[in-house]
């Protein structure tokens, strides 16, 4: 606690222009993770088929026998590359695979090659506890969680979870998830009106983008008790009522939209529907998990802006993903499509204690 401390004599000498009062009601935290919860098991009960295919295996199983032979001899190397790297990831008008996902959602295009496990981590987002779909919600397998729960929603993890871009390779994993950060798209959690982080029938948990952004260490890493401020957009803020129960905080769902800079500084937004949390307070700090549904495009925006270097440079398969995404979504089913446009994902939660300057509120971390 002795760095809150110091930020506390930090922030007791900003000008008086900005109020220190403090509502003592609110106990403040910086986000640090909403990431995607990627489970890797045995690889071979996951992925028995193997691997979904990168840009340059999808191509070659889109050739004859014999031209697959012939492209892959030393001598037509250079062939080769210009066909996979550059005739197959751009499409008319220069679109491509990548950016425009979408435009090349074609029935031949291959999808990927499923999550066979029957385990992934999650929550039961549509209620039905089962296979059986529930309301406004479409068709689909659930799975059991690692700890045995069933009933679990994860069609984000079932598309993906065999693809090297997020499996990666035989320990860790992948690019994609590896650059997850919202050290650089700071955002803050509020929590209201705990009595009792044990038990508490009625509690209040806020989400709002910050503006600024927040001290880190040596390593990058957010240090606790760094000062950030809300922003008063209401489209970057949501708030959702919840319970602690046996210390467990567990939220009811809301809808989530938060600025997010999928690279570096090309702007964006990060969208979960019907969000919910499952969190518990451990040593200052909210830790657990969160799961809710991402609109497709969403879900795959990373591919998007990387655009074209995404399936040149990484190998991705981007049109390959969204179609597998577009036939597995389980969320938000159109009434008039009958279709549905998001998938069912887990993330793990965790957020940090910080001051937060809220319309002029200063409102203080959590006390330890």
């Amino acid at each position: 606690m002795r760095r809150i401390a110091a930020a506390a004599v930090m922030i007791a000498g900003l000008p008086q222009a900005v109020s220190a009062a403090s509502e003592t009601s609110v106990q403040a935290f910086m986000l640090t993770a909403l990431d995607m919860s990627f489970y890797r098991g045995d690889e071979k009960v996951d992925c028995p088929e193997g691997r979904s295919h990168t840009v340059r295996e999808a191509f070659l199983a889109t050739q004859s026998s014999s031209e697959r032979q012939r492209l892959q001899m030393p001598e037509h190397s250079s062939e080769f590359e210009k066909k996979y790297k550059v005739d197959y990831v751009f499409g008319p008008g220069g679109r491509d695979i990548c950016t425009d996902a979408d435009l090349f959602d074609t029935p031949e295009r291959e999808t990927q090659k499923l999550l066979q496990s029957k385990i992934a981590p999650g929550m039961d987002l549509d209620g039905a506890g089962g296979d059986a779909s529930a309301p406004g919600v479409c068709a689909h397998q659930s799975f059991n969680s690692p700890s045995g729960e069933p009933g679990i929603d994860n069609q984000l993890l079932r598309a993906v979870a065999c693809n090297t871009f997020w499996r990666g390779g035989e320990t860790g994993v992948g690019d994609v998830l590896a650059g997850q950060n919202w050290i650089g798209n700071p955002a803050v959690v509020l929590v209201r009106g705990v009595e009792s982080w044990a038990d508490d029938a009625a509690v209040e948990v806020e989400i709002a983008a910050a503006v600024g952004q927040p001290a880190v260490d040596v390593k990058n890493q957010p240090v606790p008790g760094a000062s950030l401020t809300a922003s008063d957009n209401p489209r970057y803020r949501v708030r959702m009522k919840g319970q602690i129960k046996d210390g467990l905080l567990t939220t009811e769902p809301a809808d989530l939209i938060l600025p997010f800079n999928w690279q570096v500084t090309t702007g964006g937004e990060f969208v979960v529907r019907h969000l919910r949390l499952r969190v518990r307070y451990t040593d200052g700090n909210l830790v657990g998990e969160a799961g809710g549904y991402r609109p497709i495009d969403n879900a795959i925006a990373i591919l998007h802006v990387g655009g074209p270097g995404v399936a040149s440079a990484a190998g991705v398969e981007c049109a390959s993903v969204r179609k597998t995404l577009r036939l597995l979504a389980d969320g938000d089913r159109d009434p008039k499509t009958k279709q549905c446009t998001s998938v069912s994902s887990a993330m793990k939660f965790a957020a940090t204690p910080a001051f937060v300057f809220d319309k002029g509120v200063l409102l203080n971390p959590a006390a330890q």
